[in-house]
């Protein structure tokens, strides 16, 4: 026998079916810049129909050059395990990612079924299958041999070239384009029609062979039998069948679909042609394939029995949690399964809902590309969810659910049409507590970030914690939607509460700014922090665990900026607020500050403008504030997205300010040297941080700057160095001040202000490395702190000084002997 059958015989003994062994396999190089094809002697898949997904080895024979390199050259198969067949040796290599190929072993061929026999049950079909698709959310079915960055880099490459391929298909049709919406819907259906033929040609498919390739109408008919499809008409006859005959010929032209997972196919489908232009004529909405992947892959489908689940997508949209939930959910099915037996498992688990007819369309389709070579069957139903109850029947009994609901509030016509009560205002509220009293096993949803910690949620975070024991808060920058500006946030829950459990795992993830465009090419987070602790009762439904949790703790016995200051929001006006300001004096116009967008730490607007305080102009009672009274005045609105938030300053001339900033007054009387050290305090890490983590929206809440923890005592020298500092920056031209020692007396503020808080060293190190690469409001260049000095062991306050400051303990202290009690239990453990 020679190798290629030893192994095509070793893989059959290992379980691996004989449809899912391919001699002879070609595929698309997607890495290669120039889509070149590959062939292997022989492939096998996990499941059936191939593709990467499921590729699990593959044979090649030696070439001229290094193996090493041949092996490079064929990872966009998706296989964790490449042989490499020369004359009587065969070599064994590990396929990765992005680090080098790694040689596992060398045999002579004679003991490929020992090879094979003594590694039976890592390569078993089902064990790399899953090592692939669930691996990198659970451990536990990891194996070493499979490295998990491969099928994210080939899947991050196919998905930009497949998207590229339809840009240059739809440009060929465009000419076919009108003004008519009507038209979309003809573009939409002909791409289908076209993306399904080029996957059952590419892949070999008996039926394609029946069709002629070079005839436009021979091709979409045979699809439109094959998928019990209604025809489409060629709108616009000979020039239509021309227009989209060169989108054919360019689709055909393009990289083979072969080994492209389908999923794959219906994700780039429904993101490239669903345009913003298309979702705004027909009101068609969607969820990023990134965060349908992230909240589907963290619902651990895999633990459950995936022939006996419910999912169920409410207001389904473009479909995209179902194409998710196909995927992860397939992945837990049998490897022996045929791909008949499959489809019927999928289509009785999985079923949607939406309003809109169009966006039906969109779902049904995509799943049936998702879903090759399998017919249609999708259970994707038009209907109005708000009316009549049908939220309600829909939910019921439900495993899972699925749901990025409509995030704007009803109008009073909607309120009456839905025969809801006047306080009923938004529509994800109403769709939470909907899916929440249908009790589902494990939920996903798309919620606005205010769901994080404002306090409108409290009632629904609390019944989400009574109800599931593992619960994850995901918090999203904006655009994240490609439709919508607004900030988002995931929740996701799973493990419904059994009776007498009251332990809770809460998860909390944050994808930054800067952090965006990794999470939407690989779904990774930016920041992750978890922790179990015990349900109090009533539920608390504190369930975001905020960034730097144990330097909040550490902190939790000082006291708060509210129990030193009253803090005022400023002005507010009847008209429009940028009719409440000018540059020049009027009668009943006093100075003020006015915009809060440019503001810097410990300085102000040195000509502020003048404020309307006419009493018929201003709302309530805003303009009676003490203003004559010194004060500190800090931003209402948040500077950045990032860690610094805020930039405080003493305000000390009488200056009024609109409700673009924050007022705080001292309760005690007011003390020039404290409003300084004040100002620092604000500015520091602390402060800022602490807002962060917990004032998530674009306004700094009143609420979260009165909880600041504050240290016990001001230090003494942060006013003079304060004063030095503002000096300077307001030094006159020709006395311009030197850079670098504004940078270094900002740095001994706040290594006054660290010290005065007594943080131990590890924990002032995480807080001062949450600031890294955060650009910091000053009005000169800033660099972190650690930038020229990292010194991980000392406090800044040591930094500067040079030597610890902190006395070192005595020995005695050190190396304390253990309590007799925990002694005695040591002791008998050992024994």
């Amino acid at each position: 026998m020679n190798v290629v059958g030893a192994i095509t015989s070793a893989a059959r003994s290992a379980g691996y079916r004989e449809e899912a062994i391919v001699s002879g396999y070609t595929f698309a190089d997607v890495l290669d810049p120039d889509n070149a094809t590959r062939e292997v002697l022989l492939a096998a898949f996990s499941q059936t129909p191939p593709s990467y997904r499921s590729a699990a080895f593959a044979a090649v024979l030696a070439g001229p050059g290094a193996n090493e390199r041949l092996v490079q050259d064929h990872r966009a198969l998706g296989a964790p395990l490449l042989f490499v067949i020369d004359g009587d040796v065969l070599s064994l290599w590990q396929v990765r990612g992005e680090s080098p190929r790694c040689l596992h072993e060398e045999i002579p061929v004679d003991e490929v079924p020992a090879l094979f026999a003594e590694h039976r049950r890592q390569w078993s079909p089902d064990a790399i299958h899953r090592a692939k698709s669930i691996g990198a959310v659970d451990r536990s079915y990891q194996l070493d041999f499979v490295d998990i960055g491969l099928l994210p880099a080939v899947e991050g490459y196919i998905h930009t070239k497949l998207h590229q391929l339809l840009l240059r298909t739809l440009a060929e049709a465009l000419d076919d384009r009108g003004e008519d919406p009507k038209d979309d819907r003809l573009l939409f259906h002909v791409v289908f029609r076209l993306l399904a033929a080029k996957v059952l040609h590419d892949r070999g498919h008996p039926d394609a062979r029946h069709w002629d390739q070079e005839n436009l109408r021979s091709v979409m008919d045979s699809i439109e039998s094959y998928y019990a499809l209604s025809t489409v008409p060629l709108i616009g006859g000979a020039h239509a069948r021309r227009a989209f005959g060169a989108a054919w010929d360019c689709l055909r032209r393009g990289i083979s679909f072969a080994n492209i997972s389908s999923d794959d196919l219906a994700f780039v489908y429904e993101n490239t042609l669903v345009t913003p232009e298309i979702r705004k004529e027909f009101g068609t909405h969607s969820t990023p394939r990134q965060v349908a992947e992230y909240a589907v892959s963290r619902l651990q489908l895999h633990l459950r029995e995936g022939d006996e689940l419910d999912i169920y997508e409410p207001f389904a949209g473009a479909g995209v949690f179902l194409i998710s939930a196909l995927r992860h959910l397939r992945d837990t099915l049998p490897a022996d399964w045929s791909d008949r037996r499959r489809h019927d498992t999928l289509i009785k688990c999985l079923s949607g809902d939406e309003h809109d007819p169009f966006a039906c369309e969109v779902a049904m389709l995509s799943l049936i590309l998702a879903d090759y070579p399998n017919h249609n069957g999708w259970r994707i139903r038009e209907r109005d969810l708000f009316l009549d109850g049908k939220l309600h029947a829909g939910l019921r009994e439900r495993d899972v659910v699925l749901c990025n609901p409509p995030f704007e509030d009803f109008t009073a016509e909607e309120r009456e049409r839905y025969g809801l009560p006047d306080h009923a205002f938004s529509k994800p509220v109403e769709v939470l507590d909907a899916t929440l009293r249908a009790r589902p096993g494990s939920l996903a949803f798309v919620l606005p970030q205010a769901f994080i910690r404002n306090p409108k949620f409290a009632r629904q975070r609390r019944r989400v914690e009574e109800l599931y024991r593992d619960i994850e808060l995901v918090d999203l920058p904006d655009r994240i939607f490609r439709e919508s500006a607004s900030e988002s946030a995931l929740l996701i829950a799973r493990e419904r509460r059994p009776a007498g459990a009251h332990t809770t795992t809460l998860r909390s993830a944050e994808v930054s700014g800067r952090g965006r465009a990794a999470f939407l090419r690989t779904g990774r987070t930016t920041h992750r922090r978890s922790l179990e602790r015990t349900m109090a009762d009533p539920p608390s439904g504190e369930l975001w665990i905020p960034p730097l949790a144990r330097v909040w703790e550490h902190l939790g016995a000082l006291p708060r900026l509210g129990d030193r200051f009253e803090i005022h929001r400023g002005m507010e006006w009847n008209s429009r607020q940028g009719e409440a300001w000018s540059p020049t004096r009027k009668p009943g116009y006093r100075r003020g500050l006015f915009s809060a967008r440019r503001s810097r730490q410990f300085t102000l607007d040195a000509s502020p403008p003048w404020l309307d305080c006419r009493p018929d102009r201003v709302r309530g009672r805003s303009a009676e504030q003490p203003w004559h009274v010194p004060k500190v005045v800090v931003n209402g609105v948040r500077l950045s997205r990032g860690p610094w938030r805020m930039a405080a300053a003493v305000e000390g001339r009488g200056l009024l300010h609109s409700q673009q900033f924050i007022g705080l007054w001292q309760r005690e009387a007011p003390s020039g040297t404290d409003l300084l050290a004040y100002a620092a305090v604000i500015n520091g890490p602390v402060a800022n941080a602490f807002v962060a983590a917990h004032s998530p929206e674009k306004r700094i809440r009143i609420y979260d700057l009165e909880r600041i923890p504050v240290p016990a005592q001001l230090p003494a020298r942060v006013p003079e160095l304060v004063a030095e500092y503002t000096g300077q920056l307001e030094a006159p031209g020709l006395l311009a001040p030197d850079e670098g020692r504004l940078e270094r007396l900002l740095i001994e503020i706040d290594a006054e202000i660290l010290g005065a808080y007594d943080l131990p060293a590890r924990l002032e190190r995480d807080l001062l490395e949450h600031f890294r690469e955060a650009a910091r409001p000053v009005r000169h260049p800033w660099t972190h702190w650690n930038a020229q000095d990292p010194a991980p062991g000392l406090t800044l306050a040591e930094r500067l000084a040079g030597r610890p400051v902190r006395p070192a303990l005595p020995v005695h202290e050190i190396f304390r002997p253990l309590p007799p009690r925990e002694a005695k239990l040591l002791r008998t453990y050992g024994s």
